[in-house]
């Protein structure tokens, strides 16, 4: 993105949007500001000028502007024209101690936090001038794209999690999960199962199956196997002298685990069959199985397929009855 420039005279003609703004003496930069409204901001320079301004006024031959579509936008650009363009008036302020940085960690799940001192052990985005604006800036990030900020796991999902702010990686670490399947052949025999991992171990005593029964009208595949599925969350869930998991995995993707969350209020993840992708609440796009920790693709790769295979020993049994009673 390249500033559009006008006389300093010509303030009037600037944009009224958010965006970008810097102050240029000849060929260098003096000073670059953002703004929610930059022609309002730029006056204010002008017209009420700070202490600090008196350094630069008089310096000023022309003014370039970048409109950006949010604030947000316009903070993350200003910090990337300050550390590109290196402004007089900017640096001289504050020393890189001083300036605010985003830092994210190199995890699976990735930390989000704001600190003084970038290193190479995790990404960074800045300097950012104000931390207080930085601060405000990630709290309304984070309601659009979630991420965690927690340095050790929690045990259970914090608020931010039910707030629908953070993508939960904690989940991984729950005591008791339990997984479900749905095994049927047009909708003939449907079976469900659930199958309950205690501390990453099968707990055999906790297994459940469901003999699903389904309404006489014509079978739709995808329809059906929601409606199945809801079926066995209710049925299960109707018994609560069977306690409760930590976490539930569903085979399955999206709408899978939207009728699992409409179901139950407890966590819940769903994984789909052909590319292996992870369905979390709170996250837009699934995560790759693959690009977790070996001991999480391990277990949830595990659940799935010993719930698989509880559900169609089930369905396999139905059928064999079905068969014997028709001779």
């Amino acid at each position: 993105m390249e500033f559009r420039y006008l006389p300093k005279d010509k303030i009037s003609q600037l944009p009224k949007t958010a965006g970008i703004y810097a102050f240029k003496k000849g060929g260098g930069f003096l000073y670059i500001g953002k703004a929610a409204n930059v022609r309002e901001r730029v006056k204010s320079h002008f017209q009420r000028p700070a202490y600090r301004d008196n350094f630069f006024l008089n310096q000023i031959s022309k003014i370039g502007y970048i409109k950006t579509d949010s604030q947000i936008k316009a903070l993350l650009l200003e910090a990337e024209l300050i550390k590109k363009y290196q402004p007089k008036y900017n640096i001289i302020w504050r020393d890189d101690k001083n300036y605010f940085y985003i830092g994210i960690t190199k995890e699976s799940f990735p930390r989000v936090f704001i600190t003084h001192q970038p290193k190479e052990t995790f990404n960074f985005i800045g300097p950012f001038v104000s931390g207080r604006k930085l601060k405000q800036a990630l709290k309304e990030l984070r309601k659009v794209y979630p991420f965690r900020t927690c340095k050790t796991l929690p045990k259970k999902p914090c608020f931010w999690y039910h707030l629908g702010q953070c993508p939960a990686p904690c989940l991984f670490k729950s005591r008791r999960i339990e997984a479900y399947d749905v095994s049927n052949i047009q909708g003939k025999d449907a079976t469900g199962s659930m199958v309950t991992f205690i501390n990453r171990k099968p707990e055999k005593n906790f297994y459940r199956r469901f003999k699903i029964k389904i309404p006489n009208q014509k079978f739709d595949g995808g329809a059906n196997d929601i409606v199945m599925l809801k079926q066995v969350l209710s049925r299960r869930f109707n018994h609560p002298e069977w306690g409760l998991p930590d976490l539930i995995l569903i085979d399955g993707g999206k709408a899978q685990l939207n009728a699992a969350l409409s179901t139950t209020k407890v966590p819940a993840i769903a994984l789909a069959k052909r590319r292996n992708e992870l369905y979390v609440k709170n996250l837009e796009k699934p995560i790759l199985l693959k690009a977790l920790p070996r001991e999480v693709f391990n277990l949830i790769l595990q659940l799935r397929d010993e719930a698989h295979r509880f559900a169609k020993k089930y369905h396999h049994k139905l059928r064999e009855i079905d068969l014997f009673q028709k001779f």
